[in-house]
């Protein structure tokens, strides 16, 4: 019975290429049969394999000055027009052909096969690399001595295998007229790693242009991508922007370390105030608890934490994330994608389809979003989100300002987070050598939040429904104690865990004139 199957199969394919090859005829085109021909990966690799799905083309073989192409489909218009372009470009003949649509999948498997074994390639020469620098890498000056004696080809992996031992979050590659100036952002302040020349900047922008799948015949418009890579160690991925400037791209590189160990609730320095009102805010089975402050001030760090706390076998927790950070096992994290409909709002309503206990919504930014989330809330789901606000108090006439309605506010939020991230003093020098492996010298290893959380109780529903104005919000939270982020940042100096300098230099944008008048009069 197998036998016959089989026959069967042979028989169909067979009718298969005859088919194409009587289409071809009527195209006017000659037929080929691409089944288990040899491809070189230069050859394949003449057309991207975005290109061949985009239009329906294939690069077979290189012969003298003409390249053999084929396609599965009657030629159009715009294939002859990207056949013309793409001869003039690579300074070759192309001569079109005709194949069946099981020889086109055959060729996008190769493609595959290529990029798999690269992949591989890839991971193990940066695994091999990463595991030399762990040994050679103890501190910044350590980056910057290497940067000029390894060669073109493993520059990637000193940067990156640099950033990851030195706890950088990202890897700032900017031109200047002789070469490239490289940073590393290292507890939210950049710091000069060094200096690139010409030969350097180009093959290292090449070469993550390449590996970010962006284009590289592109310069004059901004372009993002990632990738992921093993090094040092470690699994990371790599979110990258590039951005036309005056002598070239400028390359912003975030890494997100995926096996990264998350911290729990109480191993952030959270004061213990703040830390008890979270823990009774989550322990509730529904409601919004809203963490609010600039880019960068560890909003994400602390949803993952209490996320890492709700975690539990009994309960359903789906994420709405742009982008997933970082994988969390037993969470259904989902990647929002605009272009696709994915927004968060339409994302936010078939996921409250799917009867779950707890959502993440990665930003509240707009007024359907915060509607859909608020509404959920209010039914029985608890709901963790974030909001561009400069305190815990502004959140409410933010979120009113976007157009929500008073009702839907009162009584549906459990918890107001506001925090800023604060450098802390380096555990082994407490910030008195220079000469420190540790911090490098800056004083400074790690960071830790300043935070102020409300609880807005009934006492604010009559400001909510007058839609009262921020400052009115903000006397009213202190009237009923709540600690602000400078004083517990003053706390925090008072331990020895930072210093007033680092206080100071977060605290410009959330003073508020009552609590810069408090603080000159102590």
């Amino acid at each position: 019975m197998a036998g016959l199957d089989t026959k069967i199969a042979s028989l169909r394919l067979e009718e298969q290429e005859a088919t194409a090859k009587s289409a071809a005829s009527s195209f006017g085109l000659t037929f080929v049969n691409l089944v288990g021909y040899p491809i070189v990966e230069e050859v394949l690799e003449t057309i991207s394999q975005e290109e061949a799905t985009t239009y329906n083309v294939v690069a077979y073989l290189k012969s003298g000055d003409t390249l053999h192409v084929a396609t599965h489909l009657p030629p159009t218009d715009t294939l002859r027009r990207f056949l013309i372009l793409l001869a003039r470009k690579i300074g070759l003949t192309i001569r079109l052909k005709y194949c069946s649509t099981l020889s086109f999948t055959y060729v996008l498997n190769v493609y595959m096969k290529y990029h798999d074994e690269k992949k591989v390639q890839a991971t193990q020469e940066s695994v091999k690399h990463g595991d030399e620098f762990i040994v050679t890498i103890k501190s910044i000056a350590d980056i910057t001595d290497q940067i000029n004696k390894v060669s073109t080809s493993r520059l990637i992996d000193l940067l990156f295998a640099g950033g990851v031992l030195i706890d950088a979050s990202d890897i700032h590659i900017e031109p200047t007229q002789e070469g490239a100036r490289v940073r590393y952002r290292v507890d939210g302040i950049l710091q000069d790693i060094g200096v690139l020349n010409l030969k350097q900047y180009h093959a290292v922008a090449d070469r993550i242009k390449f590996l970010a799948k962006l284009k590289l015949d592109v310069a004059g418009a901004p372009q993002d991508g990632r990738f992921e890579m093993a090094i040092a160690g470690h699994t990371i991925d790599v979110r990258t922007s590039s951005l036309p400037a005056s002598y070239g791209e400028d390359l912003v590189m975030r890494i997100l370390i995926q096996d990264a160990h998350f911290l729990a609730l109480e191993e952030l320095n959270i004061n213990p105030a703040s830390l008890a009102l979270i823990k009774d805010a989550i322990d509730q089975p529904h409601g919004m608890v809203i963490n609010t402050g600039p880019t960068g001030s560890g909003k994400t760090t602390t949803l993952y934490a209490i996320l890492s706390a709700l975690n539990k076998p009994e309960v359903k927790v789906i994420t709405i994330e742009d982008p997933v950070e970082y994988r969390l096992p037993g969470i259904n994290q989902i990647q929002v994608n605009t272009d696709a409909g994915l927004t968060f709002a339409a994302t936010l309503r078939s996921t409250l389809r799917q009867d779950p206990d707890i959502i993440m919504v990665g930003e509240i930014r707009d007024k359907e979003t915060a509607q859909i989330a608020l509404q959920a809330a209010l039914t029985g789901h608890l709901v963790l989100s974030t909001l561009h606000a400069n305190s815990a108090p502004a959140a409410i006439p933010r979120l009113l300002e976007m157009g929500i309605e008073p009702y839907l506010l009162a009584g549906s939020i459990n918890l107001i987070i506001a925090q800023r991230l604060v450098r802390k003093v380096c555990s082994v020098c407490k910030g008195a050598d220079k000469a420190c492996k540790q911090c490098g010298g800056s004083g400074f290893k790690g960071r830790i939040p300043v935070m102020e959380t409300l609880k807005p109780t009934e006492l604010f529903n009559e400001l909510i429904g007058r839609k009262a104005t921020i400052d009115e919000f903000e006397r009213k939270a202190r009237e009923l104690g709540m600690q602000s982020m400078l004083e517990d940042g003053l706390t925090k100096v008072a331990a020895g865990l930072t210093t007033k300098e680092e206080v100071e230099r977060v605290s410009k944008d959330i003073e508020t004139d009552s609590v810069a008048e408090e603080k000159g009069s102590a």
